[in-house]
Protein backbone atom coordinates (compact mmCIF):
# COMPACT_ATOMS: atom_id res chain seq x y z
CA UNK A 1 0.00 0.00 0.00
CA UNK A 2 1.10 3.72 -0.99
CA UNK A 3 -0.39 6.65 0.51
CA UNK A 4 -0.37 10.65 1.04
CA UNK A 5 -1.62 12.76 3.46
CA UNK A 6 -2.31 16.22 3.30
CA UNK A 7 -3.87 18.52 5.49
CA UNK A 8 -6.69 20.78 4.23
CA UNK A 9 -8.96 23.47 5.47
CA UNK A 10 -12.13 22.77 8.17
CA UNK A 11 -10.23 20.37 10.12
CA UNK A 12 -10.03 17.45 7.71
CA UNK A 13 -7.33 15.45 6.13
CA UNK A 14 -6.79 14.47 2.19
CA UNK A 15 -5.59 10.79 2.03
CA UNK A 16 -4.75 8.89 -1.05
CA UNK A 17 -4.14 5.26 -0.99
CA UNK A 18 -3.10 3.22 -3.80
CA UNK A 19 -3.33 -0.86 -3.68
CA UNK A 20 -0.48 -2.94 -4.39
CA UNK A 21 -0.81 -5.19 -6.96
CA UNK A 22 -0.49 -8.13 -4.41
CA UNK A 23 -2.95 -6.50 -1.96
CA UNK A 24 -5.03 -6.38 -4.93
CA UNK A 25 -4.96 -9.71 -6.01
CA UNK A 26 -5.41 -11.24 -2.41
CA UNK A 27 -9.04 -9.17 -2.51
CA UNK A 28 -9.57 -10.35 -5.67
CA UNK A 29 -9.11 -13.95 -4.26
CA UNK A 30 -11.68 -13.21 -1.01
CA UNK A 31 -14.23 -11.79 -3.62
CA UNK A 32 -14.42 -14.69 -5.96
CA UNK A 33 -14.53 -17.12 -2.88
CA UNK A 34 -17.56 -15.12 -1.84
CA UNK A 35 -19.42 -14.93 -4.66
CA UNK A 36 -18.36 -18.46 -5.78
CA UNK A 37 -20.17 -19.51 -2.67
CA UNK A 38 -23.19 -17.56 -3.69
CA UNK A 39 -23.91 -18.57 -7.18
CA UNK A 40 -25.30 -21.66 -8.69
CA UNK A 41 -23.93 -22.72 -11.98
CA UNK A 42 -24.91 -25.87 -13.55
CA UNK A 43 -22.51 -29.25 -13.71
CA UNK A 44 -20.66 -27.55 -10.30
CA UNK A 45 -21.63 -27.21 -6.23
CA UNK A 46 -21.15 -23.97 -4.75
CA UNK A 47 -17.93 -22.51 -4.27
CA UNK A 48 -16.56 -25.74 -6.56
CA UNK A 49 -16.82 -23.71 -10.21
CA UNK A 50 -13.58 -22.79 -11.80
CA UNK A 51 -12.88 -18.54 -11.40
CA UNK A 52 -13.28 -17.65 -14.88
CA UNK A 53 -16.70 -19.23 -14.94
CA UNK A 54 -17.43 -17.16 -11.85
CA UNK A 55 -15.84 -14.22 -12.90
CA UNK A 56 -18.25 -15.16 -16.35
CA UNK A 57 -21.29 -15.57 -14.61
CA UNK A 58 -21.48 -12.64 -12.39
CA UNK A 59 -19.70 -10.35 -14.59
CA UNK A 60 -15.98 -8.65 -13.99
CA UNK A 61 -17.42 -5.53 -12.48
CA UNK A 62 -19.27 -7.13 -9.49
CA UNK A 63 -16.12 -8.98 -8.98
CA UNK A 64 -14.07 -5.99 -8.99
CA UNK A 65 -16.80 -4.45 -6.59
CA UNK A 66 -16.58 -6.65 -4.21
CA UNK A 67 -12.92 -6.66 -4.11
CA UNK A 68 -12.67 -3.20 -3.29
CA UNK A 69 -15.62 -3.53 -0.93
CA UNK A 70 -13.29 -5.70 0.86
CA UNK A 71 -9.91 -3.48 0.32
CA UNK A 72 -10.14 -0.17 1.42
CA UNK A 73 -11.32 -0.75 5.15
CA UNK A 74 -7.93 -2.28 5.55
CA UNK A 75 -5.69 -0.45 3.61
CA UNK A 76 -7.72 2.88 5.20
CA UNK A 77 -6.93 1.72 8.91
CA UNK A 78 -2.78 1.18 7.64
CA UNK A 79 -3.10 4.80 6.28
CA UNK A 80 -4.39 6.56 9.25
CA UNK A 81 -1.71 4.92 11.18
CA UNK A 82 0.98 5.63 9.18
CA UNK A 83 0.32 9.14 9.03
CA UNK A 84 -0.77 9.25 12.46
CA UNK A 85 -4.67 10.76 11.65
CA UNK A 86 -7.53 10.43 14.01
CA UNK A 87 -10.82 10.57 12.42
CA UNK A 88 -13.84 11.88 14.37
CA UNK A 89 -16.46 9.93 11.74
CA UNK A 90 -16.29 8.04 8.37
CA UNK A 91 -14.54 9.38 5.73
CA UNK A 92 -15.89 10.93 2.55
CA UNK A 93 -14.30 8.03 -0.42
CA UNK A 94 -14.27 8.26 -4.15
CA UNK A 95 -12.46 6.08 -6.01
CA UNK A 96 -10.21 7.69 -8.61
CA UNK A 97 -9.40 4.27 -10.28
CA UNK A 98 -10.46 1.14 -10.14
CA UNK A 99 -7.97 -1.24 -11.43
CA UNK A 100 -5.46 -0.91 -10.03
CA UNK A 101 -7.50 0.34 -7.25
CA UNK A 102 -6.38 4.78 -6.16
CA UNK A 103 -8.66 5.92 -3.18
CA UNK A 104 -9.49 9.55 -2.18
CA UNK A 105 -10.62 9.50 1.87
CA UNK A 106 -11.53 12.82 2.80
CA UNK A 107 -10.91 12.36 6.49
CA UNK A 108 -12.79 14.80 9.08
CA UNK A 109 -10.30 15.65 11.89
CA UNK A 110 -11.64 16.88 15.53
CA UNK A 111 -12.41 20.08 15.58
CA UNK A 112 -10.24 23.22 16.90
CA UNK A 113 -11.55 25.34 19.51
CA UNK A 114 -9.65 28.33 20.99
CA UNK A 115 -12.03 30.27 23.60
CA UNK A 116 -9.27 33.64 23.67
CA UNK A 117 -9.29 35.16 27.36
CA UNK A 118 -13.01 33.83 27.79
CA UNK A 119 -12.84 35.41 31.80
CA UNK A 120 -13.05 39.19 30.95
CA UNK A 121 -16.47 38.63 28.38
CA UNK A 122 -18.76 40.46 30.37
CA UNK A 123 -22.83 40.46 29.48
CA UNK A 124 -25.27 42.43 31.37
CA UNK A 125 -28.17 39.95 32.72
CA UNK A 126 -31.83 41.37 31.52
CA UNK A 127 -34.40 42.65 33.85
CA UNK A 128 -36.76 40.21 34.74
CA UNK A 129 -40.26 41.88 35.91
CA UNK A 130 -43.81 40.77 35.91
CA UNK A 131 -46.75 42.95 36.48
CA UNK A 132 -50.02 42.53 37.34
CA UNK A 133 -50.87 42.66 33.54
CA UNK A 134 -49.02 40.15 32.74
CA UNK A 135 -50.89 37.88 35.48
CA UNK A 136 -54.23 39.05 34.57
CA UNK A 137 -52.97 38.07 30.73
CA UNK A 138 -51.99 35.03 32.01
CA UNK A 139 -55.35 34.41 33.97
CA UNK A 140 -57.22 35.29 30.85
CA UNK A 141 -55.61 32.64 28.99
CA UNK A 142 -56.74 30.08 31.60
CA UNK A 143 -60.35 31.51 31.00
CA UNK A 144 -60.01 30.69 27.49
CA UNK A 145 -58.77 27.51 28.02
CA UNK A 146 -61.92 26.93 29.78
CA UNK A 147 -64.28 28.32 27.43
CA UNK A 148 -67.89 26.82 25.86
CA UNK A 149 -69.28 27.20 22.74
CA UNK A 150 -72.54 28.20 23.37
CA UNK A 151 -74.88 29.02 20.35
CA UNK A 152 -76.07 32.82 19.49
CA UNK A 153 -79.25 34.18 17.53
CA UNK A 154 -77.26 36.47 15.67
CA UNK A 155 -75.65 37.03 12.63
CA UNK A 156 -71.43 35.51 12.42
CA UNK A 157 -69.08 38.42 13.99
CA UNK A 158 -65.24 37.78 13.73
CA UNK A 159 -64.41 36.01 16.69
CA UNK A 160 -67.17 33.58 16.40
CA UNK A 161 -67.17 29.79 15.60
CA UNK A 162 -69.60 28.95 12.93
CA UNK A 163 -70.78 25.16 11.97
CA UNK A 164 -70.46 25.49 8.45
CA UNK A 165 -71.25 23.44 5.04
CA UNK A 166 -68.78 23.98 2.69
CA UNK A 167 -68.40 23.09 -1.24
CA UNK A 168 -65.18 24.73 -3.16
CA UNK A 169 -64.19 23.86 -6.56
CA UNK A 170 -60.96 25.14 -8.90
CA UNK A 171 -61.51 24.72 -12.56
CA UNK A 172 -64.19 21.96 -11.55
CA UNK A 173 -61.64 19.95 -9.59
CA UNK A 174 -63.06 19.39 -6.13
CA UNK A 175 -60.96 21.93 -3.74
CA UNK A 176 -63.08 21.63 -0.07
CA UNK A 177 -66.00 19.60 0.21
CA UNK A 178 -67.29 19.38 4.40
CA UNK A 179 -70.52 19.18 6.18
CA UNK A 180 -71.24 20.64 9.69
CA UNK A 181 -67.60 21.56 9.70
CA UNK A 182 -66.42 24.26 12.92
CA UNK A 183 -64.74 27.13 11.62
CA UNK A 184 -63.33 30.13 13.46
CA UNK A 185 -64.21 33.22 11.87
CA UNK A 186 -60.53 35.00 12.27
CA UNK A 187 -60.02 38.58 10.17
CA UNK A 188 -57.30 38.02 7.68
CA UNK A 189 -56.82 34.27 8.36
CA UNK A 190 -55.61 32.64 5.43
CA UNK A 191 -57.51 29.56 6.10
CA UNK A 192 -58.35 27.65 3.87
CA UNK A 193 -57.78 30.96 1.62
CA UNK A 194 -57.57 35.00 2.15
CA UNK A 195 -60.82 36.64 2.37
CA UNK A 196 -63.08 33.24 2.82
CA UNK A 197 -63.68 34.76 6.65
CA UNK A 198 -64.40 37.89 5.19
CA UNK A 199 -66.86 36.58 2.89
CA UNK A 200 -68.75 35.04 5.28
CA UNK A 201 -69.37 37.52 8.59
CA UNK A 202 -72.80 38.96 8.58
CA UNK A 203 -74.30 35.71 7.47
CA UNK A 204 -76.82 34.12 10.28
CA UNK A 205 -77.92 30.25 10.56
CA UNK A 206 -79.53 28.85 7.51
CA UNK A 207 -78.33 31.45 4.85
CA UNK A 208 -76.08 30.80 2.31
CA UNK A 209 -73.72 32.23 0.29
CA UNK A 210 -71.71 31.77 -3.35
CA UNK A 211 -68.47 33.99 -3.85
CA UNK A 212 -65.35 33.68 -5.61
CA UNK A 213 -61.28 33.85 -4.27
CA UNK A 214 -58.32 33.40 -5.59
CA UNK A 215 -55.92 31.15 -4.49
CA UNK A 216 -52.04 32.81 -3.20
CA UNK A 217 -49.90 32.68 -5.76
CA UNK A 218 -47.28 30.85 -2.95
CA UNK A 219 -50.33 28.39 -2.15
CA UNK A 220 -48.12 24.55 -1.33
CA UNK A 221 -49.89 22.56 -4.12
CA UNK A 222 -48.66 24.72 -7.23
CA UNK A 223 -51.27 23.41 -9.77
CA UNK A 224 -53.65 25.58 -7.77
CA UNK A 225 -51.71 28.53 -7.23
CA UNK A 226 -53.11 32.17 -8.40
CA UNK A 227 -56.16 30.43 -10.17
CA UNK A 228 -59.85 31.32 -8.93
CA UNK A 229 -61.74 29.47 -6.71
CA UNK A 230 -65.15 28.98 -6.62
CA UNK A 231 -66.90 28.88 -2.83
CA UNK A 232 -70.76 27.58 -1.90
CA UNK A 233 -71.32 27.79 1.98
CA UNK A 234 -74.15 27.66 4.24
CA UNK A 235 -74.33 28.50 7.46
CA UNK A 236 -75.70 25.96 9.98
CA UNK A 237 -75.06 27.32 13.49
CA UNK A 238 -73.88 30.86 14.81
CA UNK A 239 -71.87 30.32 18.30
CA UNK A 240 -69.55 32.20 20.60
CA UNK A 241 -67.17 31.92 23.71
CA UNK A 242 -68.39 31.92 26.72
CA UNK A 243 -65.61 32.15 29.12
CA UNK A 244 -65.92 31.32 32.85
CA UNK A 245 -65.76 34.24 35.44
CA UNK A 246 -62.72 34.81 37.42
CA UNK A 247 -63.55 33.63 40.69
CA UNK A 248 -62.76 30.56 43.08
CA UNK A 249 -64.81 28.32 40.93
CA UNK A 250 -62.90 28.67 38.13
CA UNK A 251 -59.40 28.22 40.30
CA UNK A 252 -61.03 24.97 41.94
CA UNK A 253 -60.98 23.80 38.17
CA UNK A 254 -57.20 24.46 37.96
CA UNK A 255 -56.61 22.49 41.56
CA UNK A 256 -56.71 25.64 43.79
CA UNK A 257 -58.99 26.42 46.77
CA UNK A 258 -59.25 30.19 45.92
CA UNK A 259 -58.45 32.96 43.17
CA UNK A 260 -55.74 34.14 44.75
CA UNK A 261 -53.79 31.06 45.21
CA UNK A 262 -54.20 30.50 41.44
CA UNK A 263 -53.14 34.23 41.04
CA UNK A 264 -50.00 33.69 43.46
CA UNK A 265 -48.67 30.47 41.34
CA UNK A 266 -49.25 31.90 38.23
CA UNK A 267 -47.09 34.73 39.29
CA UNK A 268 -44.62 32.58 40.20
CA UNK A 269 -44.58 30.82 36.75
CA UNK A 270 -44.50 33.95 34.86
CA UNK A 271 -41.70 34.76 36.86
CA UNK A 272 -39.66 31.59 36.55
CA UNK A 273 -40.12 31.34 33.05
CA UNK A 274 -38.72 35.18 32.72
CA UNK A 275 -36.26 34.55 34.59
CA UNK A 276 -35.04 30.96 32.52
CA UNK A 277 -35.48 33.42 29.43
CA UNK A 278 -33.32 35.93 30.28
CA UNK A 279 -30.41 33.24 31.44
CA UNK A 280 -31.08 31.71 27.81
CA UNK A 281 -30.30 35.13 26.21
CA UNK A 282 -27.75 35.86 28.96
CA UNK A 283 -25.81 32.47 27.57
CA UNK A 284 -26.78 32.87 24.22
CA UNK A 285 -24.72 36.08 24.51
CA UNK A 286 -21.96 35.25 26.58
CA UNK A 287 -21.31 32.12 23.99
CA UNK A 288 -21.56 34.89 20.82
CA UNK A 289 -19.32 37.29 22.10
CA UNK A 290 -16.64 33.99 23.27
CA UNK A 291 -16.94 32.78 19.63
CA UNK A 292 -16.32 36.37 18.16
CA UNK A 293 -12.82 36.79 20.04
CA UNK A 294 -11.93 32.98 19.94
CA UNK A 295 -11.56 30.05 17.21
CA UNK A 296 -13.79 27.29 16.30
CA UNK A 297 -13.57 25.36 12.76
CA UNK A 298 -14.61 21.91 12.76
CA UNK A 299 -15.08 19.36 9.42
CA UNK A 300 -18.16 20.19 7.14
CA UNK A 301 -19.37 16.51 8.05
CA UNK A 302 -20.46 17.66 11.64
CA UNK A 303 -22.19 21.02 10.13
CA UNK A 304 -24.32 18.22 7.61
CA UNK A 305 -25.28 15.64 10.30
CA UNK A 306 -26.66 17.93 12.67
CA UNK A 307 -28.72 19.34 9.27
CA UNK A 308 -30.06 16.30 9.09
CA UNK A 309 -30.86 15.99 13.07
CA UNK A 310 -32.76 19.49 12.74
CA UNK A 311 -34.84 18.04 9.73
CA UNK A 312 -35.95 14.72 11.09
CA UNK A 313 -37.38 16.97 13.97
CA UNK A 314 -38.74 19.34 12.36
CA UNK A 315 -40.62 16.53 10.23
CA UNK A 316 -41.34 14.46 14.01
CA UNK A 317 -42.76 18.30 15.47
CA UNK A 318 -45.34 18.86 12.80
CA UNK A 319 -46.27 14.91 12.77
CA UNK A 320 -44.84 13.79 9.71
CA UNK A 321 -43.60 10.06 9.59
CA UNK A 322 -40.90 10.98 7.00
CA UNK A 323 -38.79 13.68 5.81
CA UNK A 324 -40.15 13.41 2.44
CA UNK A 325 -43.60 14.00 3.47
CA UNK A 326 -42.85 16.69 5.53
CA UNK A 327 -41.09 18.30 2.96
CA UNK A 328 -43.87 18.12 0.17
CA UNK A 329 -45.61 19.59 2.94
CA UNK A 330 -43.49 22.59 3.34
CA UNK A 331 -43.73 22.88 -0.87
CA UNK A 332 -39.77 23.19 -0.60
CA UNK A 333 -36.79 21.04 -2.50
CA UNK A 334 -34.23 19.35 -0.09
CA UNK A 335 -31.77 21.91 -1.26
CA UNK A 336 -33.52 24.99 -0.04
CA UNK A 337 -34.78 23.17 3.61
CA UNK A 338 -31.15 22.56 4.20
CA UNK A 339 -29.97 26.16 3.21
CA UNK A 340 -32.50 27.48 5.64
CA UNK A 341 -31.73 24.83 8.66
CA UNK A 342 -27.63 25.68 7.85
CA UNK A 343 -27.42 28.89 10.28
CA UNK A 344 -28.77 27.17 13.15
CA UNK A 345 -27.17 24.06 12.35
CA UNK A 346 -24.03 26.14 12.59
CA UNK A 347 -24.25 27.64 15.97
CA UNK A 348 -25.06 24.82 18.02
CA UNK A 349 -21.90 23.24 16.96
CA UNK A 350 -19.98 26.41 17.75
CA UNK A 351 -21.94 26.35 21.00
CA UNK A 352 -21.68 22.90 21.55
CA UNK A 353 -17.67 23.30 20.98
CA UNK A 354 -17.27 25.81 22.88
CA UNK A 355 -19.20 24.73 25.86
CA UNK A 356 -17.13 21.43 25.67
CA UNK A 357 -13.69 23.70 25.63
CA UNK A 358 -15.03 25.60 28.93
CA UNK A 359 -15.84 22.27 30.60
CA UNK A 360 -12.31 21.47 30.15
CA UNK A 361 -11.10 24.55 30.86
CA UNK A 362 -12.13 24.96 33.94
CA UNK A 363 -12.16 21.80 35.52
CA UNK A 364 -15.74 20.71 35.29
CA UNK A 365 -16.32 17.17 36.13
CA UNK A 366 -19.40 14.64 36.84
CA UNK A 367 -18.86 11.85 39.36
CA UNK A 368 -20.55 8.50 39.32
CA UNK A 369 -22.06 9.50 42.81
CA UNK A 370 -23.68 12.22 40.84
CA UNK A 371 -24.61 10.60 38.25
CA UNK A 372 -26.61 7.98 41.22
CA UNK A 373 -28.08 11.04 42.58
CA UNK A 374 -29.47 12.18 39.97
CA UNK A 375 -30.61 8.96 38.96
CA UNK A 376 -32.59 8.66 42.36
CA UNK A 377 -34.38 12.20 41.53
CA UNK A 378 -35.76 10.67 38.14
CA UNK A 379 -36.81 7.39 39.93
CA UNK A 380 -38.70 9.95 42.37
CA UNK A 381 -40.93 11.15 39.91
CA UNK A 382 -41.27 7.79 38.15
CA UNK A 383 -44.54 5.86 38.07
CA UNK A 384 -42.90 2.51 36.83
CA UNK A 385 -39.63 2.74 39.19
CA UNK A 386 -38.61 -0.80 38.67
CA UNK A 387 -38.71 -0.12 34.51
CA UNK A 388 -37.60 3.43 34.93
CA UNK A 389 -34.45 2.01 37.25
CA UNK A 390 -33.55 -0.80 34.45
CA UNK A 391 -33.20 2.06 31.59
CA UNK A 392 -31.58 4.53 33.74
CA UNK A 393 -28.89 2.18 34.67
CA UNK A 394 -27.48 1.16 30.82
CA UNK A 395 -24.63 2.88 30.03
CA UNK A 396 -25.80 5.02 27.36
CA UNK A 397 -28.23 6.51 29.69
CA UNK A 398 -26.00 7.01 32.30
CA UNK A 399 -23.61 8.64 30.19
CA UNK A 400 -26.59 10.52 28.62
CA UNK A 401 -27.26 11.53 32.11
CA UNK A 402 -23.55 12.54 33.14
CA UNK A 403 -23.54 14.74 29.62
CA UNK A 404 -26.50 16.45 31.15
CA UNK A 405 -24.96 17.13 34.55
CA UNK A 406 -21.70 18.62 33.00
CA UNK A 407 -23.69 20.63 30.54
CA UNK A 408 -25.56 22.79 33.18
CA UNK A 409 -22.75 22.89 35.38
CA UNK A 410 -20.93 24.60 32.63
CA UNK A 411 -23.65 26.76 31.90
CA UNK A 412 -23.88 27.71 35.54
CA UNK A 413 -20.02 28.41 35.32
CA UNK A 414 -20.18 30.83 31.99
CA UNK A 415 -23.63 32.95 33.53
CA UNK A 416 -21.14 33.14 36.30
CA UNK A 417 -18.05 34.52 34.39
CA UNK A 418 -20.06 37.12 32.22
CA UNK A 419 -21.86 38.59 35.70
CA UNK A 420 -18.84 39.08 36.97
CA UNK A 421 -19.27 36.08 39.77
CA UNK A 422 -16.46 35.42 41.84
CA UNK A 423 -14.84 31.92 40.59
CA UNK A 424 -12.21 30.10 41.05
CA UNK A 425 -8.54 30.91 39.58
CA UNK A 426 -7.11 29.41 36.85
CA UNK A 427 -3.54 28.79 35.04
CA UNK A 428 -3.38 31.66 32.72
CA UNK A 429 -2.13 28.98 30.48
CA UNK A 430 -5.85 26.96 30.79
CA UNK A 431 -7.45 29.85 28.95
CA UNK A 432 -5.50 29.82 25.56
CA UNK A 433 -4.49 26.54 25.02
CA UNK A 434 -6.49 24.70 21.96
CA UNK A 435 -8.32 21.96 22.28
CA UNK A 436 -10.36 19.77 20.04
CA UNK A 437 -13.01 18.73 21.63
CA UNK A 438 -15.19 15.85 19.41
CA UNK A 439 -18.82 16.65 21.10
CA UNK A 440 -20.71 18.88 18.90
CA UNK A 441 -24.20 18.06 20.61
CA UNK A 442 -26.33 21.60 21.62
CA UNK A 443 -26.80 21.23 25.43
CA UNK A 444 -28.01 24.88 25.99
CA UNK A 445 -31.47 25.13 27.86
Amino acid sequence: MKSTAKTIEHCQAELHIEAEQPEYDAAQIEAFKYLAGRVQIPGFRKGKAPRQLIEKHVGREAVVDEALERLFPDLYEQALTEHDLHPITTPHVHLEQREPPVFLAIVPLEPEVTLGDYRSVRVTPEEVSVTDEHVLSALDRLRESQAVLVPAERPLHFGDFSSLDVKATVEDHPFLDHKAVTYEVVANSHMPLPGFAEAIVGLSAGESKEFSLTVPDDFRITELAGKECKCSVTVQQVRVKELPELSDSMAKTFGFDTLEALRERVGADLESNARNQARTALIHKALEDIAAQGHVDFPPVLEEREIDDLLAGEAKRYGYKTVEDYLQMANKSMEDIRADLRPLAHERIVNGLILSRLARAEGIEVSDSDVDTRVEELLMEAQDKDKVRELLGTPQMRESIADRLRTNRTLDRLAAIVTGEAVPDLQVAATVEAFSAPEVEEKNE
